[in-house]
């Protein structure tokens, strides 16, 4: 053997006593990885095809802040599409005796014959000073009456007596009821109901409670108990999934349960308005106002712009020139005189639903312009593509090319640009109620709400009025994160 066939020997290694190399074994991991592989590896770049929504969704879980407003935005709307069962009471309940109540304090031990338990309550109380709007918390001997509504369309009332003698308390509780009710004065009803009373102010317990019947009536052809919650003390108690006031379960079925209520009332987490209406309920009922106007209008405005924008952009010349300078007419008057002047010209009389839907309309009715002018344009360069010459080449319609093959492809921008302009609907919504054009009682908006907080000294003195105002923030706030996480996951230059 020649001094060079030693030498190749020595570079390739000594082969085993078969006579053979080892081969290589593509299953092994050990065995060093092809250039190729390691530039994919190393730069990103995936061997197989993936869908563009696939692409778009990956970028999106790498946008923290679009993460955080999805999870708002599923929180909110989640919240408005459950809001008869999560709201304490309903929309319109009032409580005509506590206005601008403020935030009632929990109490989480309840300390009774039977020792302390856990049992939350929050106390009764009254006003102690008209012209201060002051409260204070009723003594413990007093006695309270509270109706149980039998439908979502009749009111609940409360009777309240602190009476120094238990005499003076049952006739004040008596009295009450046969008011509501429409009793004689001489019924077997209240006779029964005065010994109830009379029982309850007996019991040992102070803060002892029980259901009277007072009685039937025909609801839907249904034979429904009309019942009274006879209650001792000055101790409201809350709990989850508690009776309260009827509401119809999305529409489909009455049913009582709330997710957290108190069936005596005086259960305020955030106060109460001008009119002793529960603010957390106005709340819950008002977001979907005003978060549904947002998803409307914006489903309007996506409509009227993919639609006037694609034909201005394919069919060019005088259409083009007609459409555009409508469109150029609507974007040129200030969006807010505009919303003041369509609203203004509304007939007077009309009812919460067509306000909403009125307003609705006007909000698409500004905003479509914006959106038909970078779709004409998107349109006009796409319709020079390969692909558009081909449908025209095998006979497509106009209607057709525009529907499958252009429009499709703006889809994407479209879509980041729907979920920026949601925030404007709104602020039009809120802006028209705090300014009395919009929403109209005793529906419930955010803006509506809103609205007392022009006075300032509704403000000073009653500041939890402002809380809706933190919510339009926060919606819009949601929606912007939500926006700009869509906006880098579906832009090609973006760092995701």
């Amino acid at each position: 053997m020649s001094d060079r066939d030693n030498k190749n020997e020595g570079l390739l290694g000594s082969a085993p006593a078969g006579g053979t190399l080892p081969s290589a074994d593509p299953g092994n991991d050990a065995s060093p990885a092809t250039p190729q592989t390691s530039l994919s590896a190393r730069e990103g770049i995936s061997t197989k095809s993936e869908p563009m929504w696939s692409v778009y969704t990956r970028r999106f879980r790498k946008h923290t802040l679009g993460k955080v407003g999805l999870g708002i935005l599923l929180t909110l709307y989640l919240v408005a599409i459950f809001a008869d069962f999560l709201s304490p009471f309903d929309m319109t309940w009032t409580d005509k005796s506590k206005p601008y109540h403020p935030p009632t304090r929990i109490n989480w031990i309840y300390r009774g014959p039977n020792g302390n338990e856990f049992r939350p309550f929050v106390f009764e109380q009254r006003q102690v000073s008209i012209a201060l709007r002051e409260y204070g918390v009723v003594p413990e001997r007093a006695m309270r009456a509270i109706t149980i509504p039998v439908s979502h369309t009749r009111p609940q009332e409360r009777f309240v007596t602190t009476a120094t003698t238990a005499a003076e308390r049952r006739d004040v509780l008596v009295r009450g009821v046969a008011n509501h009710y429409r009793l004689a004065p001489d019924s077997e009803v209240l006779v029964r109901l005065a010994g109830e009373i009379d029982r309850i102010e007996r019991d040992p317990d102070p803060d002892a409670r029980s259901v009277f019947r007072v009685g039937t009536a025909m609801i839907s052809g249904r034979e429904v108990p009309q019942e009274v919650i006879i209650a001792k003390g000055n101790k409201n108690f809350f709990g989850l999934f508690a009776r309260g006031t009827p509401y119809r379960f999305l529409g489909l079925f009455t049913a009582y349960r709330h997710f957290l209520t108190s069936p005596t009332g005086g259960f305020f987490l955030l106060g109460t308005d001008a009119l002793g209406r529960d603010i957390v309920s106005r709340l819950i009922h008002g977001s979907r106002v005003s978060l549904s106007v947002g998803i409307l209008g914006a489903s309007i405005t996506f409509f009227l712009g993919l639609l006037i924008g694609g034909i201005a952009g394919y069919a060019g010349g005088a259409v083009d020139n007609v459409l555009m300078r409508l469109s150029e007419v609507v974007i040129s008057i200030p969006a807010l005189y505009l919303l003041f002047a369509l609203r203004s010209a509304f007939p007077p009389g009309l009812d919460s639903i067509q306000v909403y839907l009125l307003i609705v309309i006007i909000l698409a009715g500004v905003g479509w312009a914006g959106l038909a002018r970078i779709i004409r344009g998107l349109v006009l360069s796409i319709k020079q593509e390969d692909f558009v010459m081909s449908a025209r080449t095998v006979g497509l319609s106009s209607l057709k090319i525009i529907r499958k093959h252009i429009l499709p492809n703006t889809l994407s921008f479209v879509i980041v640009q729907v979920t920026l302009t949601i925030p404007g609907y709104i602020l039009g919504e809120s802006a028209l109620s705090v300014l009395g054009l919009g929403i109209t009682e005793p529906q419930s908006s955010w803006g509506l709400m809103l609205s007392v907080a022009r006075n300032y000294r509704v403000v000073n003195q009653f500041p939890w009025v402002l809380i809706p105002g933190f919510f339009i923030f926060l919606a819009i706030l949601a929606w912007n994160f939500f926006g700009d996480g869509i906006r880098d996951a579906v832009d090609p230059k973006s760092k995701h």
